[in-house]
């Protein structure tokens, strides 16, 4: 089970707009006007204070353990915000999110929808500016996404196509999950992609990887600095890493949450 986050502080310090209508091939998100005291608000970490003074890199993105890292509270697993259902400001959903477009710096430029008809007739895929937008949980604990427009208004956006940025191989969050990584040496094999660790504001900061040779029982799941992966070639070519095996090994294991991870003894 992934971590369980605290949605109301973040809804709070990431307000989003009560905008009914957008003009035709605009995808305006802005969030409307807030306070000071919501402009100064910031999402609580439910964590003990000792938990917190080892967060990893200081980003409340990962907590390190003796030989393991969780998610921090306040942190975003993409792979889950991708079919993740869309709710406009009048609390209907409008859809659901089809993919995050990133920045050259790794944050969330704009979020892909694939709108409510999409697998019907007269469906569309619509980019929305990520700036407004909440990631929250619904009352199942299941990830959804506050926009500050309506389905009305999501009509009057143009269709966007995702093709170009697929091809460039860094440009979606879906570029990364699934994606194959060469460790430095060839004959160690390779590894997945089978995440993106966010921050509080949307910047990718670290890649989930799972692998394991042919003698380990069960697939080993690490946590990396994105900037540890090598560009490949072209999009469909496997990212590299210069890590060798043994070295992967000696990363801590990454879990999602505490629950997740081992009781005392048990590694």
């Amino acid at each position: 089970m992934k971590s369980l986050f605290t949605t109301t502080a973040l809804a709070a310090s990431m307000a989003f707009t009560a905008a009914a209508f957008a003009a035709p091939g605009e995808a305006n998100n802005a969030p409307m006007n807030v306070t000071p005291m919501q402009e100064e608000a910031q999402p609580v970490l439910e964590a003990p204070d000792e938990m917190l003074s080892r967060n990893r890199s200081g980003d409340d993105v990962l907590v390190q353990h003796d030989n393991y890292v969780v998610m921090a509270p306040n942190a975003i697993a993409a792979a889950d915000v991708i079919g993740a259902a869309v709710v406009g400001p009048d609390g209907e959903e409008t859809g659901t999110v089809d993919d995050l477009v990133l920045t050259e710096g790794k944050s969330v430029d704009r979020v892909i929808i694939a709108d409510g008809e999409m697998f019907g007739f007269g469906g569309k895929m619509v980019a929305i500016d990520f700036e407004g937008a909440s990631i929250t949980r619904d009352q199942n604990d299941d990830r959804m996404v506050r926009i500050g427009m309506t389905d009305k208004a999501l009509e009057g956006v143009a269709e966007f196509d995702k093709a170009p940025l697929a091809e460039d191989g860094g440009k979606l969050a879906s570029s990364y999950i699934g994606r194959e990584v060469v460790f430095a040496t060839e004959d160690d094999g390779t590894g997945e992609i089978s995440d993106l660790i966010l921050d509080k504001r949307g910047t990718a900061k670290y890649a989930v990887i799972e692998y394991g040779g042919m003698l380990e029982m069960n697939d080993k799941r690490v946590a990396l600095d994105l900037d540890e992966l090598k560009p490949a070639a072209a999009a469909d070519e496997p990212l590299n890493l210069a890590m060798t095996l043994d070295e992967l090994r000696g990363e801590p294991t990454f879990f999602y949450d505490e629950d997740e991870a081992p009781k005392a003894g048990e590694m």
